[in-house]
């Protein structure tokens, strides 16, 4: 294959993660996720925790968005607002993103990086998403979520990445047009996913 850039956009729960990682090691290419922190981190030093308490979350008490009551977005660089800690965030993370993606494959896990690189990288772009019940299984058995809290961090979850991603680009997370793959992981099982997510991008190679 040339080189290829896979993006895994998920639903909180839906073993995206899980999943990329396998594939990378199936195709011997760079995989990143939480290692996009660990990037962040070096170059603006930015405390972990915050990066943390910040990555792909925009939530209802940023200051420049109410989730609950605002229909539309504006933009963050507009010239009466103020430059945030979550605009830097974004803004260096975009430009590792970038750089990553020029290097050679990969698969990069959520961060809107299917969108950020849209106009300047061929990426094949998957999303992965889940029944709740499948979901409620998964965080609570690998993430030690306790089962009475796991429904409601499901749904915010999801939330912060949609409102996070709608704010940033302006495109909507989780809709199947932006994406050239969707896969229910509560159908089938990772290692098929990992097979039908390898077999889709090698015939789109093709093309």
């Amino acid at each position: 294959m040339k080189n290829i850039i896979i993006t895994i956009s998920r639903q909180y729960g839906s073993g995206g993660r899980f999943i990329g990682e396998r594939i990378a090691k199936k195709l011997n290419i760079g995989f990143y996720d939480k290692e996009f922190i660990d990037i962040v981190v070096q170059k603006t030093g930015i405390s972990r925790e915050t990066i943390e308490a910040k990555d792909e979350k925009f939530t209802n008490d940023n200051i420049f968005f109410n989730a609950f009551n605002k229909k539309h977005f504006l933009s963050p660089f507009n010239n009466d607002m103020t430059y945030s800690i979550l605009d830097k965030i974004f803004d260096i993370q975009s430009e590792i993103i970038k750089d990553i993606a020029d290097k050679g494959s990969c698969i990069m896990i959520g961060r809107c990086a299917s969108f950020i690189l849209k106009e300047t990288h061929k990426c094949f772009n998957v999303f992965i998403h889940a029944p709740i019940k499948n979901r409620i299984e998964r965080i609570t058995k690998q993430y030690g979520i306790e089962i009475e809290n796991a429904e409601s961090q499901l749904k915010n979850t999801d939330l912060y990445r949609y409102n996070y991603c709608k704010y940033y680009t302006g495109e909507e997370w989780g809709n199947m047009v932006n994406y050239n793959l969707t896969i229910d992981s509560g159908y089938f099982d990772d290692e098929e996913i990992c097979n039908i997510i390898i077999k889709s991008v090698k015939e789109a190679d093709k093309k």
